[in-house]
């Protein structure tokens, strides 16, 4: 079966959908040239990445990536670690955004930065692969240990919801080889920094609490991975695929 079609029709009405909020949520006006940049490659991406992927894939990490983020971002505004300047403070298109991010670190990594790390690193003996869960656990220290003032905001629901994407990141850092696994996390650190840095400094879509003109490190460094590795795990799960798909 030919999954373009109906890949091409999913990822058009996800800019449709993504273009029509920002317009009811009154962010158009606020989408400064880096931002628009930043959307415009994401959905090169998403559509290059619509003709080679499945459909239950490509669903799959659309679904997922959006109720993570929406939950995300619902903890992140209640506990006042960032805030939205849409109408009325509504903030859907931001996880409509980070969707998109999703989808560019999902297809960045297995399209060509685990493909250049497998080759890197082909040699290397498969107890290479006992540093995955090494560095999720460093992943997860790191959110504590660089929360700085956003500790006061950081809850039971913050920690109560990294903790099960610790685990589910655990659970899939165990069945990756070492090459994939480190390819994700080469992809997810530039990509997250150039996303939370593109909406919230130049044009203030949304706004971090306690250091506006940079985006936190423990978001970059600690909840990013947990989040991409979660998506990845999930989507391969729910559509029935192998983990290492698409990375040949």
């Amino acid at each position: 079966m030919d999954n373009r079609p109906p890949n091409l029709l999913l990822i058009t009405l996800f800019l449709v959908v993504t273009l029509f909020t920002a317009h009811q949520e009154k962010f158009l006006p606020q989408i400064a040239p880096l931002f628009w940049g930043v959307l415009i490659f994401g959905f090169f991406l998403s559509y290059w990445m619509a003709l080679k992927v499945s459909t239950a894939r490509l669903l799959s990490l659309i679904l997922g990536i959006f109720i993570i983020e929406y939950i995300k971002e619902t903890i992140g505004i209640r506990s006042g670690m960032w805030t939205y300047h849409g109408l009325a403070n509504s903030y859907n298109f931001g996880v409509w955004a980070w969707v998109l991010g999703g989808l560019g670190v999902f297809w960045l990594a297995v399209r060509i930065v685990i493909r250049l790390v497998k080759k890197m690193c082909m040699d290397l003996p498969r107890r290479w692969n006992l540093l995955n869960p090494v560095l999720v656990v460093l992943c997860f220290a790191v959110i504590y240990l660089t929360l700085g003032p956003y500790r006061s905001g950081a809850g039971v629901w913050f920690w109560g919801l990294y903790a099960v994407l610790f685990l589910a990141a655990l659970w899939t850092a165990l069945r990756l080889d070492f090459p994939v696994f480190l390819g994700l996390l080469l992809t997810t650190v530039p990509v997250g920094f150039l996303s939370e840095y593109a909406g919230s400094v130049p044009n203030h879509i949304w706004t971090f609490t306690h250091n506006p003109d940079f985006p936190p490190a423990f978001l970059i460094l600690g909840c990013w991975p947990l989040e991409i590795l979660t998506q990845y795990g999930l989507s391969a799960f729910l559509a029935r695929e192998n983990l290492d798909q698409y990375t040949y």
